[in-house]
């Protein structure tokens, strides 16, 4: 697996939800989501490993996503306006994307 590659590929997946689901001001919060995948690449690496390996199954790794969704601040949703639920829903959305990225990409040994 190409851990660099999948990243890049989940950055593209996320930023085009966000544009998808918010329109132009979907724009406002990409650097929201490119921190969070960066401040997360060394434990999603770790999972993703550990997955692979038959470690963790998919429940835990799910459960280590969801651990990681508070981490996932939206500063950009609030300046544009976008109340709780709705950025939390987002939230949930993303961490969704990530977990089905991770899950395709990783095939247990």
């Amino acid at each position: 697996m190409d851990f660099e590659k999948l990243l890049t590929e989940l950055k593209k997946e996320i930023v085009s939800e966000a544009k998808k689901k918010f329109g132009s001001e979907g724009k406002v919060i990409v650097s929201d989501l490119k921190s969070y995948l960066e401040s997360s690449k060394a434990k999603l690496k770790k999972w993703s490993l550990l997955f692979a390996q038959g470690d963790i199954d998919k429940e835990e790794l799910e459960w280590l996503l969801k651990s990681q969704k508070d981490l996932l601040t939206m500063k950009g949703l609030v300046k544009i306006g976008v109340n709780k639920i709705k950025a939390g829903h987002f939230k949930s959305k993303i961490i969704g994307i990530v977990f089905a990225k991770l899950v395709g990409a990783v095939t247990p040994l």
